[in-house]
């Protein structure tokens, strides 16, 4: 089952550790939240991204927002270790699967940046919360950043 759920977040260097249902009445929906942990090796600084040994298992557990699978919304859930890099001091590991300090995955930003650009705000009502809206010129950035370095992904969203 792990290695569905790792071909359907099409994330490399992933771990699926479990996967449940979530149905709490603080949430207006259920929601699919996925454990995973990065693969064994060597953690990465988050801001100078040289590779570091752990320092520790950091502060506790952190959620990204990633994109829907059918009509479930899905949570990436992780522990998130902190390095001590020399450079930057002790700071939380980066993840293959989002920016450091993002609370969304690298593809649930691209296909938010897809819509944003091609959408009416309106219909992108569905996938964003209104709080990210003001994160407009943000999330524009990120679209050009993501067409210099992966010019094929956005024709394929």
């Amino acid at each position: 089952m792990n290695s569905i759920f790792n071909q359907l977040l099409n994330v490399k260097g992933v771990v699926v550790e479990t996967v449940r249902i979530v149905d709490s009445p603080l949430r207006p929906e259920p929601v699919l939240e996925v454990r995973v942990r990065p693969c064994k090796g060597m953690l990465r600084c988050s801001r100078c991204g040289r590779r570091r040994h752990g320092y520790d298992q950091g502060g506790g557990v952190r959620r990204w927002r990633h994109q829907d699978f059918g009509c479930w919304r899905v949570e990436l859930v992780a522990m998130m270790p902190r390095v001590d890099c020399p450079g930057c001091g002790v700071v939380v590991a980066s993840v293959p699967w989002a920016e450091p300090g993002s609370r969304f995955t690298r593809d649930f930003e691209s296909e938010c940046a897809w819509l944003m650009s091609d959408q009416a705000k309106t219909e992108l009502n569905h996938w964003v919360f209104w709080a990210s809206h003001s994160r407009i010129p943000e999330i524009v950035e990120l679209a050009r950043r993501i067409r210099r370095r992966r010019p094929d992904i956005l024709r394929t969203i």
